[in-house]
């Protein structure tokens, strides 16, 4: 009987390794850049990639200036109980995660960094938020960007503030821009000024 338990256990190791494996294509540096930028972020695993350097990031848009004086971060709707109106330094004292996650603009280019900032979880919390249908985000020219309840829900959305350990420079949205994980780049907002939640 001990016998056909371990060989059952030893048959599911493989098969759980197998399927995780077949479940994500595995990125490394040998992987056709050219493949990677043709891909679905929710269907890779980057984690052998190299970091791309601050220096080395694409940008799209316009870059925008803006002034850290004035510069205030807006969480309000009508899905909020407690409407927010955050600083660069209200920010920065808030606790935040680091995680590597790639960017990919479809067709274009790709960036893979190390992105430091606030869970968008924890700036819902913090607000109040109980239920919502969308979350809605604003950039300092006017662009807006918005996602599901369900997108809000099942991926790590992050307020970023750094990249690779530095603040972000002015070409990749300063003071904070929008990182979500397995979803386009195209969506990840740029020089971040409001987030409406509504129900």
């Amino acid at each position: 009987m001990k016998s056909r338990i371990f060989a059952a256990f030893f048959l599911f190791i493989p098969l759980a390794v197998w399927t995780h494996a077949e479940g994500r294509i595995k990125l490394d540096s040998s992987t056709p850049y050219g493949k990677i930028i043709n891909l679905d972020p929710k269907d890779v695993d980057p984690s052998g990639l190299p970091l791309t350097s601050v220096e080395s990031l694409h940008s799209t848009g316009s870059p925008q200036n803006v002034d850290l004086a004035t510069w205030r971060l807006t969480v309000s709707g009508s899905g909020v109980r407690t409407p927010l109106l955050l600083s660069y330094e209200d920010l920065g004292r808030m606790p935040k995660i680091k995680k590597r996650i790639i960017l990919i603009c479809p067709g274009f280019f790709y960036d893979y960094l190390e992105w430091e900032g606030v869970p968008l979880s924890d700036l819902l919390e913090k607000a109040g938020v109980a239920d919502f249908s969308r979350v809605s985000f604003t950039s300092v020219d006017g662009y807006s960007e918005s996602f599901k309840k369900d997108e809000v829900r099942g991926h790590l959305i992050l307020v970023a503030t750094k990249g690779n350990g530095e603040p972000l420079p002015r070409a990749q949205g300063f003071p904070a821009r929008v990182v979500a994980e397995d979803i386009f780049g195209g969506r990840w907002m740029k020089y971040l000024t409001k987030i409406d939640i509504n129900k």
